[in-house]
């Protein structure tokens, strides 16, 4: 772990001082001045105590608050992020997870292009659209698949996300529509992709 990062991002995100940090995790300012400057490596029992205030949920980062209201969602949403020339799951809903559609994928697995016959252009255009650079205020996916017998129609909205560590995921909310709403939104569009930026 990057003690000297870690260390200020936490107090970062807290608003605290380093002495109010030595304070809450019972050691000293100068240890902590010490560990944020690279000198030295908290010992066992305090890197304890960090990793504990920092997972705190009142000292959680944008991110990791993100994460935990996408992962309690009841409805269809997810953070993705691109990885290895892929784009993969970054965290799931509740409800993401309980859908049928969904139900094989896990949280670090790529999107799979087969869901959708018009999935492989999809994430191609995704990953080319410069949405995980913060290029574009959002975009609209319309999209079909299968699962058994029924036929799912779906609008998707992915939103950029720029985290406290200066990385980039995107939220996407997917909703179900149907056939004619799907149809409608094509001709709108004149396609089944739109960007979204300021005018």
């Amino acid at each position: 772990m990057n003690w000297p990062f870690e260390l200020r991002a936490l107090r970062s995100r807290a608003g605290l001082t380093q002495r109010g940090l030595a304070e809450l995790l019972g050691t000293t300012q100068p240890h902590i001045s010490r560990i944020e400057a690279g000198q030295i490596d908290p010992q066992d029992e305090l890197a304890d105590r960090i990793r504990h205030f920092r997972d705190a949920p009142r000292s959680r980062g944008v991110l990791a608050s993100i994460e935990a209201s996408v992962r309690q969602n009841p409805h269809i949403a997810c953070l993705i992020r691109p990885d290895s020339g892929e784009i993969c799951y970054d965290t799931l809903s509740a409800g993401m997870r309980e859908h049928p559609l969904f139900q094989p994928d896990e949280e670090g697995d790529p999107i799979r292009p087969e869901v959708s016959p018009r999935g492989a252009e999809l994430i191609q255009r995704l990953q080319d659209s410069g949405i995980f650079d913060g290029q574009v205020e959002a975009i609209e996916t319309l999209w079909d698949t299968w699962v058994g017998d029924t036929v799912y129609y779906w609008h998707s909205t992915h939103t950029p996300i720029q985290t406290d560590r200066g990385e980039r995921v995107v939220h996407c909310a997917l909703r179900p529509i149907t056939q004619a709403d799907h149809a409608r939104l094509s001709d709108e569009w004149g396609g089944h992709y739109r960007v979204l930026n300021r005018d």
